[in-house]
């Protein structure tokens, strides 16, 4: 087959489906672009000292972002120097608000945003509506009356229109509330730039022109391009033979088997009557008028050179109602809702000025040089005292006035909630009479979650290019190597755990493993010796992952027991001296004291999980917060209360560590009691005799391990119209089929390869459920010494006197080091969690340690020698794990099902692609064994209501999934 493939609109979404489709030797493909460059909404010009974007400007967050996972390894990213919300205020008159004052109301309008969430998700109404009632209440409290309301509510304009620019709305009374919180951010600098080049150079990396582009497998997308090409209509029928025939503006006509159709949303609002025969139906009618476009425009202004002072990043502008009413009888009243002039990253004389809204629209009306003027007037206006000379060249966008885009992004509004609509409705193909798609929808505003970004957009593209490679490419096209009854994928506990159960019920099954061992994030290891130093003892080995079992109520620890596994010594974290970076060690009876006081706050936290209130804390970091300073002794002096905060920070630290999280903002405080301790007191933790892997070996030998393949990196799962089979494709080019299928990758694989590996994309409860469920990296650096230099101490805890930021040094996320036992000897053990383990892993094993030698002679204040032996995990970077352990995320606060559908077996042939919806039958998902379907069933830790992050979770969770087989 060689079918014919129209892409409208060279864009973000119109080259990752190109390049994706070509890639995958689909070459009989045109692309149709109205304008005479590629890029749509990224549009990187030449413009002072290199360039500057137009459109897209930032990379927003790091983990699952696609941009991000594309040029990460290739040093195109600089981190912002600057915050747009840290801007100081200044008023019309010339006036700058203090900056105490002005983070006071920051801290209250993102404290709103962050700590309501759960009240947003249910409200009906817009966000601005909402905002507004939470604010007022602020104002009210006894902590806001040194605030004049005159100045806070012309902060909150100044914010509602910073909003707007986000959301790109007119005005946030469009914005819906409920729909506000559909966007997921990617965790990471939302704000990474693309350094001197420009955000162009995502799409040179989505035709691997980047770093060379004269590598052998560059795409030349232009090759495939017709440019100047505005798409006039496109005739498509339902007919089981159906072709799309799309003619353009200059009357030219081009037929197709399927026509991928990238245009923004606001050229499809504009001509979606006229641009479709016959008429699209009503769902994708109702999707184009219900989900919103708004516009966004920038204002560049480049100086010969800066007349602003060195460190000063721009400006915010609050407008006096005198002064406002002024502009408003002006001929350029659209000047209002220019919200502020900032800095510009590697364009030292450039100010960026922003505005939003139907008086961006008025700006684009309006002549260059006007707006120039007005610029410039809003400038000295503000800026008062200051000597601002004119610019040497303009440069402004006006997104709504192209008729190629007619504006900027899409957002949920008001109008979205009230007809019920989502981009999922808008996503869905046209399709013919026997299902297959005919015409496809992609770009940002057809993306569940990622609207408004280019990462969205590029996703968008590659969905409905993996689409139609699912329609026609055979995913096998030989034999297969293997047909199975239950097919396991990953040999990690849970893997094992699916294997054992399925050994007495007669069913075949194999495992396949990516890695060249089993375990998963069970592995121990020997350390490595440092240098070339040759030492008596044998190898030392350490678990690298998983390394106690946590209660003996467990099917594992039965195993271990009766395999004479257990060691009969326990083990338990922060013990020992607790140490200041100033040298000061802190008194122990005080340290227990604290320590006792956050253990019951913690311990009344799990009570919200048995509530049905809606009424709960934002996270745990907050109820912890809230609750020390409410119950802290107030006799305590002062030096008692700083080093009981200093604790506190401390405890925050080892529980990110605990909780394997970016930040203990992260974890829900709703559900901070779901996990189950079964009944027992798991603070003391069980120690094997042989490291972690013996127990794995143990479960080989008894499942067999001919029945494990090893170096199977699973590409591609097909699970669906395969006859009544799933296909699994691997990395090696070897395939298998089975009738079901366990999958037991780390969430942390799930949520990287959400978009790619589950061919089609697995149902919406799914993709939520992976998306919500939490899931970050600890790692353990291990340091064995030629003798225990420590002395009697049993450990040194880490207390810092500063606070902790996202961009410390890496060893300032360490919370401390344990002394190993049992183990080998003279070894200590350091824990690091959150954006200090993501950076470790990128340093060479000798900079950990030399770091880490230096940390602890700070602290001790004792001449540390050299390690002898040494081990640093990296389980973020192994890409068949991609992190530690989950953890319940706030966003499953608003998700009450958020772990069901991972717990419930996925029937195959229930589900319709096309709508992407379940065709629900009862009775196969309780039998799925008797189904005639195919079913896919997930397993793991992160899949576990209970015990979820332990090994004993794992592994009941794949025996339990492997059961509804028997």
């Amino acid at each position: 087959m060689n079918p014919r493939i129209i892409v409208i609109g060279a864009g973000a979404a119109g080259i990752a489906a190109a390049t994706r489709l070509i890639e995958k030797g689909y070459k009989n493909l045109t692309i149709l672009e109205a304008e005479d460059r590629i890029g749509g909404r990224i549009h990187t010009i030449p413009f002072a000292s290199n360039v500057v974007d137009l459109g897209a400007q930032w990379c927003h967050g790091e983990v699952n972002n696609v941009c991000y996972e594309l040029g990460s390894k290739l040093n195109v990213f600089g981190s912002n120097n600057f915050k747009y919300e840290d801007f100081e205020l200044v008023m019309s008159n010339g006036e700058k608000v203090p900056q105490e004052k002005s983070q006071k109301l920051m801290s209250a309008i993102w404290s709103i945003l962050a700590s309501h969430r759960n009240e947003l998700s249910r409200y009906r109404g817009s966000l601005g509506s909402f905002v507004l009632e939470k604010f007022r209440a602020v104002l009210s409290t006894p902590e806001y009356a040194d605030v004049d309301h005159e100045t806070a509510f012309q902060f909150l304009e100044f914010f509602h229109k910073f909003e707007n620019s986000i959301e790109a709305s007119d005005s946030w009374f469009d914005t819906s509330g409920p729909g506000y919180l559909h966007y997921w951010e990617c965790d990471g600098d939302h704000l990474l730039n693309w350094k001197d080049r420009g955000y162009k150079t995502v799409l040179d990396l989505l035709m691997k022109r980047f770093p060379s582009p004269y590598t052998a497998n560059a795409i030349n997308i232009e090759d495939f391009t017709h440019f100047n090409k505005t798409v006039e209509n496109i005739c498509w029928n339902s007919g089981p033979d159906s072709i799309a025939s799309v003619r353009c503006a200059d009357n030219s006509v081009y037929d197709a088997d399927h026509v991928i159709c990238t245009m923004s949303l606001g050229v499809l609002k504009e001509r979606y009557q006229s641009l479709f025969s016959p008429e699209l139906p009503a769902m994708k009618k109702n999707a184009i008028k219900g989900l919103s476009i708004g516009t966004v425009d920038k204002l560049y202004l480049e100086f010969d050179k800066p007349f602003w002072a060195a460190g000063w990043h721009g400006l915010s502008l609050l407008w006096d109602q005198n002064d406002l009413e002024e502009i408003r009888a002006s001929l350029n009243s659209w000047m209002e809702d220019v919200f502020g002039f900032y800095v510009v990253d590697f364009q030292p004389n450039i100010l960026c000025g922003w505005i939003s809204g139907a008086n961006a629209r008025r700006m684009e009306r309006t002549s260059d040089d006007e707006v120039r003027k007005a610029c410039m007037f809003l400038l000295r206006k503000f800026m008062k005292g200051v000597d601002i000379p004119e610019p040497v060249a303009f440069k402004r966008t006006q997104w709504y006035s192209n008729p190629n885009f007619r504006g900027s992004y899409s957002f949920r509004s008001t109008t979205t909630d009230l007809l019920n609509t989502s981009a999922e409705h808008l996503a869905l193909p046209l399709s013919n009479a026997i299902g297959i798609p005919v015409v496809q929808f992609a770009g940002e505003a057809t993306h569940d979650h990622y609207y408004s970004t280019v990462h969205g957009a590029i996703e968008s593209g590659w969905r409905e290019a993996d689409r139609l490679v699912g329609l026609y490419q055979s995913p096998f096209q030989r034999q297969v190597d293997a047909d199975v009854d239950v097919l396991i994928l990953g040999a990690g506990i849970a893997g094992l755990g699916a294997a054992k159960a399925l050994l007495e019920s007669g069913k075949s099954f194999i495992l396949l493993e990516a890695q060249s061992e089993a375990g998963g994030r069970i592995r121990t290891i020997a350390m490595e010796s440092l240098g070339n130093a040759c030492h008596r003892s044998g190898k030392a080995a350490v678990d690298a992952g998983a390394q106690w079992l946590h209660g003996k109520r467990n099917e594992l620890y039965q195993i271990a027991e009766e395999n004479d596994l257990l060691h009969e010594e326990l083990s338990e974290e922060g013990l020992g001296e607790y140490v200041r970076d100033d040298g000061r060690k802190l008194d122990s009876f005080f340290v227990k004291k604290v320590d006792f006081l956050i253990g019951q706050i913690l311990e009344d936290c799990e009570e919200f999980a048995q509530q049905e209130s809606e009424n709960f804390p934002a996270s745990v970091e907050v109820f912890l917060r809230e609750e020390f300073s409410k119950r802290l002794d107030p006799n305590l002096t002062s030096d008692e209360k700083e080093m009981a905060y200093q604790l506190l920070e401390w405890h925050i630290r080892f529980q990110v560590i605990d909780n394997s999280c970016l930040s203990m903002t992260d974890v829900s405080a709703k559900l901070w009691g779901s996990y189950s301790f079964n009944g027992e007191s798991c603070q003391a933790h069980i120690n094997t005799k042989y490291g972690f892997q013996a127990l794995v070996n143990c479960l080989i030998d008894k499942i067999g391990s001919d029945r494990i393949f090893y170096k199977k990196e699973v590409t591609e799962i097909r699970w669906k119209d395969q006859d009544n089979r799933i296909l699994v494709r691997c990395a090696d080019e070897t395939s298998y089929s089975c009738k079901h299928l366990i999958v037991t990758f780390s969430l942390g694989v799930l949520k990287a390869t959400l978009n790619r590996l589950f061919q089609p994309a697995l149902p919406k409860p799914y993709r939520r459920s992976i998306r919500n469920i939490g899931f970050g990296t600890i790692d353990k650096i291990f340091l064995q010494f030629e003798n225990a230099w420590w002395e009697d101490a049993e450990g040194f805890q880490l207390i810092w006197r500063d606070n902790l930021e996202k961009g410390a040094h890496w060893t300032r996320f360490i919370s401390g080091f344990d002394i190993v036992s049992p183990g080998p000897a003279n070894t200590l053990l350091g824990w690091i969690g959150s954006w200090g383990a993501l950076e470790m892993e990128k340093l060479s094993d000798a900079q950990i340690v030399d770091d880490c030698v230096f940390l602890l002679e700070k602290f001790t204040r004792r001449k540390v020698p050299q390690p002898i032996r040494y081990f640093c995990s990296r389980w973020n970077s192994n890409p068949f794990v991609r992190g530690s352990y989950s953890y319940t995320s706030v966003n499953c606060d608003y998700e009450p099902t958020f772990l069901k559908a991972l717990q419930e077996t996925l029937v195959c042939n229930q589900y319709n692609p096309l709508t992407g919806e379940m065709e629900i039958n009862q009775d196969h998902i309780c039998q799925p064994a008797l189904s005639s379907s195919p079913t896919i069933h997930f397993a793991g830790e992160a899949c576990h209501e209970k015990y979820f992050s332990t090994v004993h979770g794992a592994f009941l969770s794949g025996m339990e999934q492997a059961q509804k087989l028997v």
